[in-house]
């Protein structure tokens, strides 16, 4: 049986990591270093589970959006900021506009570079938003938007 000090303090430890992420997120326009640069861009891996669509709002609210990947490079780079273990990030692409036609959410356009685990997307209409997926790989699957996951932002 979960006690009520037990539940209020998993409360205040989710509480704690939501105002951390806010408050991070304010320093970080100010030039801390939570932000990991490669090239011109940077990235940042948020550990707090968010639905897609919550993601891309707090990406949104410290000046970015959900990290977008260009090429083989940029996928390597981003495998790299999710560890080594299994491990699932929203990525910043979407198909719930048109069905089937996949673009990024930064500005729309279609993705010139993809990296699809064999048979994705399959989702149809319930799968509208991007995941990568590392586990002894990096892959891309289409899944719902509503679950949660850790996410990258990208500036």
């Amino acid at each position: 049986m979960i006690s009520s000090a037990m539940m209020a303090n998993s409360f205040w430890m989710k509480t704690v990591s939501l105002i951390s992420i806010f408050v991070l997120g304010n320093s970080i326009t100010t030039g801390h270093c939570l932000w990991v640069k490669f090239k011109n861009k940077q990235y940042m891996l948020v550990d707090e589970p968010m639905t897609w669509m919550d993601a891309q709002s707090l990406c949104n609210s410290i000046d970015g959006f959900l990290a977008t990947v260009s090429n083989e490079e940029e996928m390597r780079f981003i495998k790299s900021m999710t560890g080594v273990s299994t491990n699932i990030v929203w990525l910043g692409a979407t198909d719930m506009f048109t069905e089937g036609r996949w673009v990024w959410i930064e500005d729309l356009k279609p993705m010139s570079y993809t990296t699809w685990y064999p048979g994705q997307p399959n989702n149809g209409k319930k799968g509208n938003c991007l995941i990568g997926y590392h586990y002894n790989e990096f892959y891309w699957h289409d899944t719902g938007c509503y679950s949660k996951n850790r996410f990258i932002c990208q500036r």
